[in-house]
C-alpha cells in the first residue's frame, strides 16, 4: 500500500505517440487506448521511464535513481499508473478550438482524487441530451446559441458550465507566465458533452500523420506509413503512489524529490528526432 501520492498532469506541447504497437484498421501505427472506452492513454510503464530516463537532469543521484524507481530485477520503487484523458481539443467553427470533456471522465477523475486523499466537491454536470453542450455563457465558441465542433452543430444546454469544475481543471495547467492565456482560454471554452459523443471524438479526431523514409540516393526507401498522435494541447492525468521508506529514502524525501519535475519539459513516446513527443508536466 502506498504512504503518499502525487498527481502528475501532462500537457502536450506537441502530438505525441505512445504507439500500441499493433496495427489496427487503416492506421499503421496506432496509439495506446483503453481497450473499455477507446480513450487514448498512457501506460504507467512508459511514464516510469520517461521520469527515470530524466532523473539525473533534475538532480537525482544513480543511487537515489534505483531506489525510486526500482531495479530491473527486483521489485520496489513507486508506482506510476497509466495516463488518462482530462480534456481534449477540437476544432471549432469560432474560438479556433475548445477543450472537451464529459460526465464519465470527470467521475472518473473525482475518484482517482480521492484515492489519493484529494477530495473534490464538485459533481459533473450532464447534458440534457446528445445534441446538447454545456458551456460558459461567454464562451468563444458559441455562434448564435449553438457551438459547432468539427462537422458537428449542438445547441448550448440550460445548464451553466459550473466554476469549480473549470477551477479545478485550470489547476492542473503548469504556473508560468507563458500559461496565462491558455488559462484564460481554459476558462470560457471548456465543454461538457455526453459520453458517447466524446468517445466519438476521441476516437475519430486525432491527428493522423502519413510518412516515408528517404535514404541518401533521395528515393523513397520505405513507406508510406500512418502514424496516430494524440493532439498538441491534450490535458491528461497519472497518480504516482509512493510506499513506506524506500531503502535509505523516507515518503517525504521520495516526494521532495519527485515534485522537481514540476514545470519540467519531458519527451514522451516516440518521434522525438521530427519535434513529436514533447510535454509539460505538473506534479502536486
Amino acid at each position: 500500500m502506498f504512504e503518499k501520492a502525487l498527481i502528475m498532469y501532462i500537457y502536450a506541447e506537441t502530438p505525441i505517440h505512445p504507439g500500441s504497437g499493433t496495427a489496427l484498421g487503416a492506421i499503421d501505427l496506432p496509439i495506446q487506448r483503453e481497450r473499455h472506452t477507446e480513450f487514448p492513454m498512457i501506460h504507467g510503464s512508459s511514464l516510469k521511464g520517461v521520469l527515470r530516463s530524466h532523473a539525473r537532469a533534475i538532480g537525482i543521484t544513480q543511487a537515489e535513481e534505483s531506489t525510486i524507481f526500482g531495479e530491473p530485477d527486483k521489485v520496489g520503487g513507486i508506482s506510476i499508473t497509466d495516463a488518462r484523458v482530462l480534456a481534449f481539443p477540437v476544432r471549432s467553427l469560432r474560438g479556433l478550438f475548445g477543450w472537451v470533456t464529459c460526465p464519465f471522465v470527470l467521475n472518473r477523475f473525482k475518484r482517482d482524487m480521492s484515492l489519493i486523499g484529494k477530495e473534490i466537491t464538485w459533481n459533473p454536470l450532464v447534458p440534457s441530451n446528445e445534441n446538447k453542450a454545456i458551456v460558459k455563457s461567454n464562451s468563444n465558441l458559441i455562434v448564435d446559441g449553438s457551438i459547432y465542433l468539427e462537422d458537428l452543430k449542438l445547441d448550448k444546454d440550460k445548464s451553466e458550465m459550473p466554476d469549480d469544475i473549470i477551477k479545478s481543471l485550470v489547476e492542473a495547467l503548469p504556473n508560468t507566465e507563458a500559461y496565462k492565456q491558455v488559462k484564460e482560454k481554459f476558462k470560457q471554452d471548456l465543454v461538457i458533452l455526453a459520453d458517447d459523443l466524446f468517445r466519438d471524438l476521441v476516437v475519430m479526431t486525432t491527428e493522423i500523420a502519413t510518412r516515408i523514409r528517404i535514404g541518401e540516393k533521395g528515393i523513397v526507401e520505405e513507406g508510406p506509413w500512418s502514424e496516430e498522435y494524440i493532439p498538441t494541447d491534450t490535458l491528461m492525468y497519472s497518480l504516482i503512489l509512493i510506499p513506506g521508506r524506500l531503502r535509505d529514502l523516507s515518503s517525504e524525501k521520495v516526494v521532495e524529490k519527485l515534485r522537481q519535475y514540476d514545470n519540467k519539459v519531458l519527451h514522451i513516446g516516440g518521434d522525438e528526432t521530427i519535434g513529436k513527443g514533447f510535454a509539460i508536466v505538473k506534479v502536486r
